[in-house]
Formats: C-alpha cells, structure tokens, sequence
C-alpha cells in the first residue's frame, strides 16, 4: 500500500518513536512518503537508525509556485474547511492563521498524492497534522487516520470533533486518552478509538543485569528541558538527597535549560549534576547501562501541556532500570506502584525524594520492580507488535474506503 504519514516537524529528537514506527511500516511492505510541515529542521539530530527517512521525507513550500497554483486550483472546494477553521477557532486568530496556512499546505500535498495515488494518510498529533489530513480528505477522498497523544488533545479541543469525527479511525497511546476524547469531544465513543501504546524495539534493548552498586548512585533524565517535564523537582530533590555519593546525568535540551543551569548552582549541585544536552540513542543507551534510576518527574505544564507516557519512562523499563514516575494522563498504565515502578504524586518534592532513597536503600528490591516492568512492555509497548497493530488498521480502512468507492 502507498501511506503517507504527516508530521510538523522533521528531525525532532523528541519524536523518534514516529520514525521507529514508519521503518516499520516500510518493513511491512509499504511505500511511504514522510510530510512535515515545517521545513527540514537543521538544528536537530537524525538517529542513524532514521536516517533512510530522509530519503522519503517531502517538505511542500507555501509559497512556491506548484503550492499557491495548488491551492488556487481548489479554492472552491477550500471553502468548506476554511469556513469551518474560521468558525470554530475564530477567537483564537492566531491558531486560525496558522491552520489555514497548513490547509494551503495540505492542498498541495492532496495534488501530490492524488498523483501518486495515495491509498491512506496518517496524522501524527490531532494539531496541524490532523488539520492537513482532514483537509486532504476533504479534497480527495483518501482516507485517513490520527494519532492523539497529550498535549495535542489536553490544550484544546477546538475543530476534533471534525478532524476526528472524519477519520477513518483515530489512535491514542492511553486509555487515559480513549476516555478524554469520548468525554470532551462530541460525536466520538470510547468503543470507536484504538488504544495503541507508544513503542520502543524491545527486541534491539538487552535485558541488562542489575545497575552498578560501586561509585555514586547515578540518576538519569533523558528528554526535553520544559516546565511538563518537572526537571525543576528533581533538582530540588537531588538538594535534600542524604545519599554521600550521587550524581545526576541530564540529556535532553530546551527552553528551560539555562534556569535548570541556574536553579542547580543555586542549590550547590556543582558538578554533580551534569547537562549533556542532546544525544543520540547509542550514548542514551549507555547512559541507561549505568543508571541506577531512571526519573521521568512529570507535571501539567501551562496551557494544560502534559504528558501521555513519557517515552524515556517505556525505555528506561526496557533496560531494566527503576523508574520513578508521576500519576499523570496516561502514566499510571506504565509505571504501576510497587508492580513495575515507583509512582508519585505530581509537584511533590518529597514523594520524589522518598522514591530516590527507596530506591538507593533496596537496589535489588528496585531492580525486581524493574524486571517486571520490562515484561509489560514486552507484552504491551513493544514496537513489533504495535507498530503491526496499527498497519492492520491502515490496510483495513484503505481497503474498506476503495469498496465503498466500487460500489
């Protein structure tokens, strides 16, 4: 089958389980194109694994003349979406602004895979690229589906109700989600959405042997720099910690990496705490090897911006690490208390500090909740399975969308 998979931004470090999932697909014998929206991000790190996407990855200009001729050639049929962007995020000018300019986009993409022959298109995120599938399928006929996760449902619900309600079928990595989306958006069941977790390769992850227990106790953050991450917690935790020997590795970069800077010298963190910035899967991989535990410390962030399941907390079980994690969206569903990992409150320094200590005090207890977590993501978050879950799904609407057609 020929998919296309649409996605705002291409690299981004934080968003390499979308490429995992499209090697995948290409594995299962699909042709696929790889959309973003933005142009090629420069400024991000392409994973060697990922880097045979960058052979099917397309970015279509907005103001390149094959776009505006595009667009110009379907202005009539255009008038039902943007009418519909224009009425229902009207007293938000900016996100409407920012839609019609993806519905521009989206016309151009539509003329493509027409040409092509396109039999699905797949969202990743209900935001802009939801936008661009809907409005492609407005155009066309193709079906197509979308991935919900967190953020790009939590902030706001304006216009999913039409770019759900029109898809083929829609995915959420929770059941967290599943029930946020019946309850907030009007005309969608619960029974109707696919829960398929967010997925790591299992299979590519050794089953490691319990951390070290000679050198300092070694925590480790793995992900972006922002306030939903809670990495301000951990700081002030790592503060009050009354172990004599720790250290703290933080890889990831972002918008709040020079207060995160600050915020450690004025807990007298010194070198303890060391900010690695951005890295690649082989150097996250040996820093998962020497952790003693992995801290995914998540809270609501401004504009209702959270998690769905940290990705590092999934890895972090994979490797067989102790995971500290917060009662979050969809994070319960991972990081079981006492089961598969250690479960806190969001916000509270002292719940997190507890944790680090229980950890430090029982390594072998932790490292026993920790092999138990690797279980469940073998049985529920492994890539093989999850990703072939959802191309079942994609070859199921596309051939069901060309009976419909022939009839």
């Amino acid at each position: 089958m020929r998919l296309a998979v649409i996605v705002t931004e291409y690299p981004k470090f934080t968003e390499t389980f979308i490429l995992r999932d499209v090697m995948k697909f290409i594995e299962f014998g699909a042709e696929v194109r790889l959309y973003h929206l933005a142009p090629f991000n420069t400024s991000e790190v392409l994973h060697d694994f990922a880097k045979p996407t960058r052979a099917i990855a397309r970015h279509v200009g907005l103001v390149s003349p094959r776009t505006l001729a595009s667009f110009g050639s379907r202005l009539g049929s255009m008038a039902g979406p943007l009418a519909l962007i224009g009425a229902q995020q009207g007293g938000k000018p900016v996100l409407a602004g920012k839609s019609a300019v993806v519905s521009v986009a989206a016309s151009a993409i539509a003329r493509e895979l027409t040409e092509w022959g396109a039999d699905h298109v797949h969202a990743e995120f209900a935001g802009h690229p939801a936008t661009a599938a809907w409005v492609i399928h407005r155009l066309t006929g193709i079906p197509y589906s979308v991935s919900c996760r967190a953020h790009d449902i939590f902030r706001t619900q304006r216009l999913l109700a039409e770019k759900l309600g029109e898809a083929s079928f829609v995915r959420t990595i929770s059941n967290y989600g599943r029930d946020f989306l019946a309850s907030h958006v009007r005309g969608l069941r619960g029974e109707e959405i696919q829960v398929i977790h967010s997925s790591v390769d299992v299979k590519a992850i050794p089953q490691l042997g319990p951390p070290p227990q000679k050198g300092p106790f070694h925590v480790v953050y793995v992900g972006s720099l922002q306030v939903r991450k809670g990495v301000d917690l951990l700081l002030r935790a790592l503060a009050a910690l009354e172990i004599p020997e720790w250290r703290c590795s933080l890889a990831g970069d972002g918008p709040e990496r020079e207060a995160l800077e600050g915020l450690a010298a004025d807990l007298g963190l010194g070198g303890r705490v060391s900010f690695l910035g951005k890295q690649d899967f082989a150097a996250v991989s040996k820093l998962f090897e020497s952790a003693n535990v992995i801290a995914a410390p998540s809270v609501i962030g401004p504009s209702g911006r959270t998690e769905g399941i940290p990705n590092v907390a999934i890895e972090g079980l994979a490797f067989q690490r102790p995971v500290i994690s917060t009662n979050v969206s969809g994070i319960p569903e991972l990081i079981r208390p006492g089961q598969t990992g250690f479960l806190i409150e969001p916000g509270s320094v002292p719940e997190l500090l507890y944790a680090l200590e229980a950890v430090h005090a029982d390594p072998g207890g932790a490292y026993a909740i920790a092999r138990q977590g690797r279980a469940l993501v073998e049985e529920e978050f492994s890539l093989a399975v999850n990703a072939q879950r959802q191309f079942n799904l994609f070859r199921a609407h596309s051939a069901a969308a060309m009976g419909r057609a022939a009839e």
